[in-house]
């Protein structure tokens, strides 16, 4: 028998979290209709590609956050794909706890949540089975107990599957399981989620770890969205093309300046109008200030600030300056810190190479400590 199959694997979409580490309750709520648009691109994409199925590997909402409207608006998205079936896991993030809205809503006809209980979902029209292991808590340190899975090696394979692979944790994992062990389950296909960065270098294996299709935050960087996968079985033999579709709205990028010498504001911002504003607009963006500064000049973060909210969706600004200390001229006083760098120049000219960047280090922190009165690792 020959059966031939496509769908969309998604994961992490996270609708309604807070955002709060944005400071604005208006980009807040902008960043929570990032999340929709984004999936309403995913449902877009199995429209147009007449996908079988939809799959989403956890995390879909948050819990503790997701509205009753949102919940309506996510059922009236699974109505609009008709013919396709959606197949949905629950992550750590909307587990199937008592009061789960995968347990309360009525949800439409073509939506199908595999539990710990009930983990299996056989759509004998197209000789597909689907497999899942997700969550029934907030926190699982070990796989929960269920029904092995039904696996048949005529028919299409897949395993849905929320928590942490490969990963060492000394305290608190989430549904940890090893390759080998998942692999043994004996699937065409592993849709995966939970780590928010797209993983397919288990591909060959068809082991594929989807992300976020939106970022979520400054550990997040790089492209976001799902896979579109076709899976061919006939005589026990699988076939796989899987290929990634991007899909966020907004990248979120760390921008590292070094303004080295900058005396004034103005030269700062000069400094700042070198980046490709154009293009990180839509961006959320960290700019970490870097580099050494003559004494007692500091960055104007406010201006700064200021500049930016005019350049990007939002900005992030952390000072890493330093002080630029005239060694030569202040080891010339005889006071404290004049006697404390000859010392350590003493010391830097008879250390070897691997003593030599500690001691620069000292120098650097001792001088901020006296003449600064203060110490910034």
């Amino acid at each position: 028998m020959k059966y031939k199959v496509s769908l969309v694997h998604c994961a992490d979409i996270h609708l309604d979290a807070p955002f709060t580490g944005l400071g604005s309750a208006h980009l807040s709520n902008r960043r929570r209709r990032d999340l929709k648009e984004t999936f309403e691109k995913i449902i877009s994409a199995v429209i147009s590609k007449n996908a079988d199925y939809l799959v989403i590997s956890g995390d879909l909402y948050e819990h503790q956050y997701v509205s009753g409207s949102t919940i309506h608006w996510l059922n009236d998205q699974f109505k609009m794909l008709e013919g396709t079936q959606v197949i949905i896991i629950p992550g750590n993030h909307d587990p199937y706890v008592a009061n789960s809205w995968y347990r309360s809503f009525s949800w439409s006809s073509n939506v199908h949540i595999l539990t710990t209980a009930c983990p299996e979902y056989l759509h004998e029209a197209n000789g597909v089975y689907f497999y899942g292991i997700g969550f029934d808590t907030f926190r699982q340190e070990s796989l929960p107990v269920m029904k092995p899975p039904s696996v048949n090696p005529e028919r299409i394979n897949i395993a849905l599957f929320h928590g942490t692979l490969d990963l060492a944790f000394t305290q608190s994992p989430y549904n940890p399981i090893d390759l080998n062990t998942l692999l043994d389950l004996g699937m065409d296909y592993y849709a995966l989620g939970h780590f928010h960065g797209k993983k397919d270098i288990h591909q060959a294996k068809g082991v594929v770890n989807a992300g976020s299709p939106e970022p979520l935050g400054f550990d997040e960087p790089g492209e976001h969205g799902a896979y579109w996968v076709t899976l061919e079985k006939e005589n026990g033999s699988i076939l796989r093309d899987i290929q990634f579709i991007q899909l966020q709205k907004r990248f979120y990028r760390e921008l590292p300046l070094d303004i080295s010498g900058c005396s004034s504001q103005v030269q700062m911002l000069q400094r700042l109008e070198q980046f490709d504003w154009e293009r990180l607009k839509e961006d959320i963006i960290r700019v970490q200030f870097t580099g050494s500064l003559p004494l007692g000049v500091q960055v104007d973060l406010a201006s700064a600030r200021e500049f930016l909210e005019r350049k990007c969706f939002h900005a992030e600004l952390i000072d890493l300056t330093r002080p630029a200390y005239d060694l030569e001229l202040l080891a010339a006083d005889n006071n404290i810190a004049g006697v404390f760098i000859r010392t350590m120049q003493e010391r830097l000219m008879k250390a070897d190479d691997e003593e030599k960047p500690v001691l620069e280090k000292a120098l650097e922190l001792g001088l901020d400590a006296l003449l600064r009165g203060q110490v910034e690792l």
